[in-house]
């Protein structure tokens, strides 16, 4: 989460949503200053923010789920960075990789797992993220697909001339450009109960060819119930520490400066 007291502005960064790439450039030329944890969410700002903060103009980035998965599939696939082997990342030692994610990584590492083999085992049910938790909260949204033109417009309500395009940074490695090359005829219909309930709230599309998106009833009842459970255990039952990022990460170095 980045703040600016000087332009007014508040960014909420999502996972695997562009988030190294815009705190290392908000941080470096905007004015920009690290609060609270890299990836908290705005309930936790509200909590210690002031009465003027709260007026502050918020941002996230919101990103095809589709993208998402194909990104954490080959960040594990690729063991990014040696994240899924080091242990000052675990969570259980105060850094962000879960028991679940060293699962998948395990998975995938030792049945050298296609991302079909690993999306059918993992992604059984609606897709929720963070997201359903922040873009509510948001005065504007930046598109994934149009993050260069849609950051621009964010700096421009801010007041801010910009200094340069936004850098890529953290890039996923190896990484297909057409994502239609992971989400072959085996697993269409899976994707589409995964993901439709997401992409109609957001205004998301299939490609034509895979049909209409009509998730059922039943599924549009899941998906609603588990955004009020994952805000209720946000909230209520999630512990939250405030240490450091490791050194040499992104926003570890600037909480550090």
């Amino acid at each position: 989460m980045i703040i600016s007291h000087t332009y007014k502005y508040l960014f909420v960064g999502l996972p695997f949503s562009a988030s190294s790439a815009i705190t290392k450039e908000l941080n470096e030329k905007y004015d920009g200053k690290p609060i609270l944890r890299k990836h908290s969410l705005y309930h936790e700002f509200l909590s210690i923010a002031s009465a003027t903060e709260k007026k502050y103009l918020v941002f996230a980035v919101l990103r095809n789920p589709m993208e998402i998965a194909v990104s954490v599939y080959e960040k594990m696939r690729t063991n990014s960075k040696g994240n899924y082997c080091n242990k000052k990342l675990y969570k259980e030692n105060g850094g962000h990789i879960s028991k679940k994610q060293r699962e998948q990584f395990n998975f995938i590492k030792t049945n050298k797992a296609s991302f079909q083999q690993f999306f059918l085992k993992y992604y059984t049910k609606p897709f929720t993220n963070l997201s359903d938790l922040t873009i509510k909260h948001c005065d504007y949204i930046i598109r994934y697909e149009n993050l260069q033109e849609d950051f621009l417009k964010v700096l421009k309500r801010c007041g801010i001339n910009e200094a340069r395009n936004l850098p890529k940074f953290n890039t996923t490695k190896d990484k297909k450009k057409d994502i239609l090359f992971y989400y072959n005829e085996e697993i269409r219909e899976r994707a589409k109960y995964v993901f439709g309930p997401f992409f109609n709230k957001y205004n998301y599309n299939f490609p034509e060819n895979w049909g209409p998106n009509k998730p059922s009833i039943i599924t549009k009842l899941y998906f609603n119930s588990q955004i009020y459970l994952k805000e209720f255990k946000e909230r209520f039952f999630k512990k939250r520490k405030n240490q450091k990022s490791i050194e040499g990460s992104i926003y570890g170095d600037m909480q550090r400066k």
